[in-house]
């Protein structure tokens, strides 16, 4: 067999001509021209929720209030840790302090909300019914009368396992997380893209609108959050026609390096927004996925 051999030279310059020749990926403005984009983009503006972030800041301190993910948690006096229907102690995700927040509209002005989550291998989650997995979400409208600041985890607890979100030191210290008042608008994940811009979207053949979401992605990742509206890193369980109302976001959780979704995925619980008017915190949403 007779071997042939490219100069360098040559390679070298193959290669810079074939890079040259690849077309510019094009920039959010460019993008932004496109008449199906414009029009995505005003749907999206039309369809914007008030939502708070959630900014992680440290070690939160072991007190009664405050807006965290883990650490300490206040129980009533003689109120037992929450379990699942095994009898196992939970998992303590999450704490939204109201008092401490900007004002949202629907959601309280005052009070604490408290999540709690399974420890199994889906971290309590049912994914085939949102309403019905392994979670308790405990509504305290003040924090008053004989109750105990726990540290994290039940007494004689030993530690957290694999089948928990959170790392050790995140259970352990938790993370206090500064709130930030801003707005949030839907995306393609959102099964209300697929309500209201089916069409726009089957015809957008050079995915120009998807490279647009990208871009804004990018621009912007998400956020731990209260209200706006949810994230995904799969597909939108709502556009099932029973969830199609649940509209509101308690509290939408993204990994990070003490929280952990699976493979970089998110948590979320979500209520409707007549049960959140309502202040019925017993009919409530839980879902999670990742990548």
């Amino acid at each position: 067999m007779r071997a042939f051999f490219i100069p360098v030279a040559l390679a070298a310059a193959s290669i810079t001509a074939c890079a040259a020749a690849a077309p510019a990926e094009p920039t959010m403005q460019e993008l932004a021209r496109d008449p199906a984009v414009r029009e995505f983009s005003a749907w999206q503006q039309q369809h914007g929720l008030p939502a708070i972030e959630l900014e992680p800041a440290g070690p939160a301190p072991s007190t009664p209030g405050g807006t965290r993910i883990g650490g300490a948690v206040w129980l009533a006096a003689g109120e037992a840790w929450p379990a699942d229907a095994r009898g196992q102690p939970m998992a303590f995700l999450a704490q939204l302090d109201f008092g401490a927040m900007p004002p949202l509209p629907d959601y309280p002005d005052s009070g604490i909300l408290q999540f709690f989550i399974a420890r199994d291998d889906l971290y309590g989650a049912n994914f085939e019914k949102p309403e019905a997995g392994q979670f308790r979400v405990i509504w305290r409208e003040k924090i008053e009368g004989p109750g105990k600041l726990h540290a994290g985890r039940p007494q004689g607890d030993q530690g957290i396992d694999d089948y928990s979100p959170l790392r050790d030191d995140a259970v352990k210290q938790g993370i206090a997380l500064t709130p930030k008042r801003t707005d949030q608008f839907p995306s393609t994940d959102s099964w209300l893209a697929e309500r209201d811009l089916g069409k726009l979207l089957e015809g957008d053949k050079d995915g120009r609108i998807y490279a647009f979401a990208d871009k804004q992605f990018e621009a912007a990742p998400p956020q731990h959050h209260v209200g706006g509206h949810p994230g995904f890193t799969q597909s939108d369980w709502r556009a099932a026609p029973r969830y199609q109302d649940v509209d509101r976001v308690l509290i939408n959780l993204w990994s990070d390096d003490r929280l952990m979704w699976g493979d970089m995925g998110q948590g979320q619980f979500l209520i409707r927004r007549e049960d959140l008017l309502k202040r019925d915190f017993s009919k409530v949403f839980y879902q999670w996925d990742c990548y």
